[in-house]
């Protein structure tokens, strides 16, 4: 059933929806919302982060003429369906900012032929939908978004469920319909049980990593090795093999935070304690802390340069988008104890690097870093850091076995920065030597 669908928005969730759409065979009208950002597109956009796969999809459907572009909610906009797929923007309190859907809500209101629905997937709070259905109009049915920067493709087209949650079940058998050509399970509901259900999911995938990073700092003081315990757990079916419990870095960027923050609002305004949310986001906000603790323990008890190298500035390795890095987050947590921070980071050579800010000095080869490096932090899981030539690091320095190898993804193999002469550590486990354990 080939339908017109007009996708608004213009960044991952906007291009990853319009692309698969196209690709299973709808006719796609990509819209930028002007009132988000005033450039025009003169062409159809390029992609602004790094998502494998998607450029080929764009580009199989634009030569098939199913997918094309357009600039602005104009009143003339024609389509069976619009899907609102913009990327809700949040302020530094990771609260969400709504106006820029509710100015794209009003200009909806001003078609001169109305769809037959409003379909949403931005990140929205509870409650949002049926505000959207009074400034519209139209029918609103929410698509809460799972996608993963670095596998859009796979999680849209793919997805283990797709909810759609609307007050007209005729409405909502209508959309499942128009997905038919997507690999999923399917979930009918009203809206706001769908609101609630990207709520909750956010919230147990962080309640997940900081209950492990919890566990796992306790472990550490009586040498429990808590990456084994992730495991067992996701052994035990209840739990599952996808479970959050590798104990890590913590959860960044916009998307977990984001519904945390909505609960704990909502929380406040029913006079419900949200005793659990608040939990996760204390655990969460104090692993920076207790990384910097580490480095900078390790620093001035060997009486070394107060010089560390990142290696990895996104919070997830399939992408490079530095939206909320908490590697730029610990740099400056450690420029402010008097730390020189250097960067290595190769997926970023040539990117635009301007969101550093001074705050990590980049360093497009190995070959160029700091010679007197104390500590090295890695803070993104990147394939390519597994195959680093850790001689290149250690070479330069007069004690190679005091520079500290702090591994907070629980992602290296031990035996090569060992083997350079390095002090190894992952995350909440003790420290290592080549000799054996050590105390960093």
């Amino acid at each position: 059933m080939t339908k017109q669908i007009a996708v608004i928005g213009d960044w991952h969730l906007a291009f990853v929806t319009a692309s698969v759409l196209a690709d299973v065979g709808h006719k796609v009208n990509f819209v930028k919302p002007l009132n988000l950002n005033a450039t025009e597109w003169t062409k159809f956009p390029d992609i602004p982060v790094m998502e494998p796969g998607l450029q080929e999809m764009i580009s199989k459907n634009t030569s098939a003429g199913r997918l094309d572009y357009k600039n602005g909610v104009s009143a003339d906009l024609t389509a069976d369906y619009i899907w609102l797929a913009v990327d809700t923007p949040v302020n530094e309190n990771d609260e969400p900012q709504l106006e820029p859907l509710l100015v794209i809500a009003d200009q909806i209101a001003l078609l001169k032929k109305k769809p037959k629905a409003l379909i949403v997937s931005s990140q929205i709070p509870m409650g949002f939908c049926a505000e959207l259905e009074k400034r519209t109009g139209l029918p609103v049915a929410y698509i809460p978004e799972n996608l993963r920067l670095g596998k859009g493709i796979e999680t849209f087209y793919q997805a283990d469920r797709t909810v759609i949650g609307c007050n007209s079940m005729a409405v909502a058998e209508d959309i499942k319909s128009l997905l038919s050509g997507f690999k999923t399970e399917f979930l009918l509901c009203n809206a706001i049980t769908s609101e609630m259900v990207k709520h909750a999911n956010n919230a147990f995938l962080a309640m997940s990593i900081s209950f492990s990073n919890e566990l796992a700092r306790l472990g550490e003081k009586f040498n429990v090795d808590s990456v084994l315990v992730g495991k067992a757990l996701k052994m035990d079916k209840r739990i599952g093999k996808a479970a959050y419990v590798i104990p890590g870095l913590g959860f960044a960027g916009g998307t977990l935070p984001r519904d945390l923050r909505v609960l704990q609002k909502l929380g406040k305004e029913q006079n419900i304690p949200m005793d659990i949310i608040d939990s996760v986001l204390r655990v969460n906000e104090n692993t920076t802390k207790a990384i910097s603790e580490i480095v900078l323990t390790h620093i001035s008890k060997n009486n070394l340069p107060k010089s560390v190298l990142i290696l990895g500035y996104t919070y997830k390795p399939d992408t490079d988008t530095l939206r909320r890095s908490l590697s730029l987050d610990l740099a400056e947590e450690l420029a402010d104890h008097g730390m020189n921070v250097s960067g290595y980071d190769p997926v970023m050579n040539g990117k635009d690097l301007s969101a550093l800010n001074g705050k990590i000095k980049h360093f497009d080869s190995l070959d160029t870093v700091p010679a007197e490096t104390s500590v090295v932090l890695l803070m993104t899981s990147r394939p390519a850091f597994q195959e680093l030539d850790w001689k290149k690091i250690t070479a330069k320095s007069k004690s190679p076995e005091k520079i500290l190898v702090l591994d907070t993804q629980n992602f290296l193999n031990a035996a090569a920065p060992l083997k350079s002469g390095c002090t190894f550590k992952s995350l909440w486990s003790p420290a290592k030597t080549s000799a054996g354990e050590a105390h960093a």
